[in-house]
């Protein structure tokens, strides 16, 4: 079993992402103890949660491209033009 702490680290997100998804009944889990308990998250239910996830490719459709305002990349940032 595992905590998740170990879960988030596995996946590369954070605890509170693994919070939600055990909230919303995304990713299974066993609370072990008294009152709340401990959160813990079997290999086995990490997987299926990994391949239901999974966004498959379907063939023949070419991928979606990423939509890009111009001039919108760093909008939030103010550029010296003193050296122009």
């Amino acid at each position: 079993m595992l905590t998740v702490k170990q879960v988030a680290e596995q996946l590369g997100v954070s605890a509170a992402c693994i919070y939600q998804l055990v909230g919303s009944g995304k990713l299974s889990a066993h609370r072990i103890g008294l009152g709340r308990g401990a959160i813990r998250i079997s290999e086995s239910d990490l997987t299926e949660f990994v391949e239901s996830s999974r966004k498959e490719k379907r063939p023949g459709v070419p991928a979606a491209p990423l939509k890009q305002k111009s001039g919108a990349a760093f909008k939030h940032l103010q550029l010296d033009r003193s050296f122009d």
